[in-house]
C-alpha cells in the first residue's frame, strides 16, 4: 500500500527535520517544506483515478458537471489553504496561518457563491409555482 511509503516518508522527513533543526535551525524549516511537497506530489496520481470516478460517476447519474467542477475547486482551496497555514505554523508565523485560513475561508464562500445563487432561483421558482 503506498499510505505506509507516504508515512514512512513523513515520519523520516519529521525525524531529519528535527535532527537538523538541532544543529541548524534555519535549514529545518526547509527539509519539512521539501519532504511536505514530495508527499503531496506522491498523492497525486490518487487524485486522477478519484477524479476519473467521480466523472463517469456524474455522467451515469446524469448530474451537472458544473457541481463536480465546484466540488473539486473546493476541495482544492481547502487542501491548498490548509497546508500553506500549516507551513507558516511550522515556520512560526501563526497570524500569517491564521490569516490564510481567512483567505481560504473566503476564497470557498467565492467559489460557492453561483451555487447558492442557483439554488436561491430554484427556491424562488418552486415558491412561485405553489401560490
Amino acid at each position: 500500500m503506498d499510505i505506509f511509503r507516504i508515512a514512512g516518508l513523513a515520519l523520516l522527513t519529521a525525524i531529519l527535520s528535527v535532527t537538523v533543526r538541532a544543529y541548524k535551525p534555519e535549514l529545518g524549516i526547509h527539509v519539512a517544506v521539501s519532504g511536505g511537497i514530495v508527499i503531496l506530489l506522491a498523492t497525486i496520481s490518487e487524485f486522477t483515478g478519484i477524479a476519473e470516478s467521480a466523472h463517469d460517476l456524474m455522467k451515469r447519474f446524469g448530474l451537472d458537471e458544473g457541481i463536480w467542477m465546484l466540488v473539486v475547486k473546493v476541495i482544492g482551496i481547502s487542501y491548498i489553504t490548509q497546508t500553506a497555514s500549516d507551513i507558516c505554523r511550522d515556520c512560526g508565523e501563526n497570524a500569517l496561518a491564521s490569516k490564510m485560513e481567512i483567505c481560504g475561508r473566503i476564497m470557498l464562500f467565492s467559489a460557492a457563491m453561483p451555487m447558492f445563487m442557483k439554488l436561491g432561483s430554484s427556491l424562488i421558482g418552486l415558491i412561485g409555482n405553489i401560490t
